[in-house]
């Protein structure tokens, strides 16, 4: 009798657990999900309508979820919102594993799920592969291993681990491991000049098998990662840097430091300074030497921002740059408007072929960024504050593929070609 009892609690036991989502665990898949996005904060994923993952932040990832194996739809929302961001399915496994990656690309939400059961690697080995979720746009990546800092890069004879990745990698690549620590460099395609990002500390121990997930920062450019190792940790590598450049209308040639790295010395108006890598976080600016007054600007991990000066006092604004380039074959080029003119009130506007870009600028801002036409030396681009004209040029060349700023710098008393049409990418 005591174990016929026992046996009917077992099966009522197994029968509730069935019922509540999932049967035995050995029944079950398992599933998780991983924050790449930039820009939409926490994320949520309901799988059959059910609450998987709940408040995964940005770079960051849920614990594994486990239910019935079957096929479910998945639903991927913003923390506390009940609108869908993307819907997809997966078909779950039982006592399989599988990772949800949430990214976007090009201006449209995406995931790409992981199968998290790749067999273990060789004897001394470890296993490596590069998700560049970049996937919408033509900017490749190259990946490095190197045991001294990203800086040394350009100067050595290196070969890259991963060339011109785009997406997933179809495989992983299979490495020696080791206790030796690794930088990866990670650079755009071709040139080792151009570290986007750098992850310190890096080792490839031993039966180690990790996914290498890369994402656009704030601005764009500089990237940002998560170190997913299969069905353990993810661990978020965020940039140490944001890129800051000087654009200035003022009377006098300016020595400008951001977050105290100088990022001009002598910088004579009007003119436009290149991106300079600077520590990411709050911003603190100085002028020749003197701390200057801005508006509370937190520069992210990867963050472009245009530091305008402007007026006979150099007064500054900080305005964030967005430097992810079109994916429109119709319309690859970005083009956007800044107001750096003295001595005027109206807003600037500014036409392409006299199609209004943006929403026009106010003095010592900018316009929003629009998708455009690429053109050969043959575009009408002219900038005005309400009848008086200050950028004229008749053949503009607009590249496919690149980000421009058009800055309107200099004495706007005096009408004159105060314009400065800059590629920013």
């Amino acid at each position: 009798m005591n174990t016929t009892i026992r046996w009917l609690l077992i099966a009522g036991l197994a029968a509730a657990l069935a019922a509540c989502g999932g049967g035995l665990l050995g029944n079950q898949g398992r599933i998780r999900l991983v924050n790449a996005t930039t820009g939409l904060g926490a994320l949520d994923m309901f799988v059959d309508n059910e609450a998987a993952a709940v408040g995964v932040p940005a770079n960051g990832a849920s614990d594994y979820f486990h239910r019935k194996a079957a096929t479910y739809p998945l639903d991927i929302r913003q923390s506390g919102s009940a609108a869908s961001l993307l819907t997809t399915s997966t078909t779950l496994v039982a006592d399989k594993h599988q990772t949800v990656v949430a990214y976007n690309s090009g201006g449209t939400m995406a995931v790409t799920i992981l199968d998290d059961e790749e067999a273990d690697p060789g004897r001394n080995k470890a296993k490596l592969r590069i998700f560049n979720t970049a996937t919408a746009e033509p900017d490749r990546v190259d990946v490095y291993l190197i045991t001294a800092a990203c800086s040394t890069l350009d100067a050595s004879a290196i070969a890259p681990t991963a060339s011109s990745v785009s997406g997933l990698q179809s495989a992983y690549t299979e490495l020696a491991s080791s206790a030796t620590t690794y930088s990866v460099c990670v650079t755009g395609a071709g040139d080792k000049s151009d570290v986007r990002l750098e992850i310190p500390s890096f080792v490839l121990s031993d039966k180690r098998i990790v996914t290498i997930i890369l994402a656009h920062g704030a601005g764009g450019y500089l990237l940002n990662a998560i170190v997913l190792d299969q069905q353990e940790a993810a661990t978020p590598a965020l940039n140490t840097s944001a890129r800051a450049r000087v654009a200035t209308s003022v009377p006098t040639s300016v020595d400008v430091s951001v977050n105290g790295k100088a990022i001009a010395a002598g910088l004579p108006s009007p003119n436009v300074g290149p991106y300079v890598l600077v520590p990411a976080g709050p911003v603190t600016v100085q002028v020749n030497g003197h701390d200057a007054a801005v508006a509370p600007f937190t520069a992210a991990p990867g963050t472009d921002v245009t530091v305008l000066l402007t007026g006979a006092g150099a007064t500054v604004a900080l305005l964030p740059d967005d430097n992810t380039p079109s994916v429109s074959s119709s319309k690859p080029v970005k083009l956007r408007l800044v107001n750096g003119l003295n001595g005027t009130t109206g807003t600037a506007t500014l036409t392409l072929n006299n199609l209004l870009i943006g929403n026009g600028a106010a003095p010592g801002q900018a316009s929003g960024y629009t998708q455009v036409a690429a053109s050969a030396g043959l575009a009408r681009l002219e900038s005005r504050v309400g009848a008086v004209s200050f950028f004229f040029d008749n053949n503009a060349t607009l590249e496919s593929g690149r980000v421009y700023t058009l800055f309107l710098l200099g004495d706007g008393t005096a009408p004159a070609n105060l314009g400065i049409l800059v590629p920013d990418r």
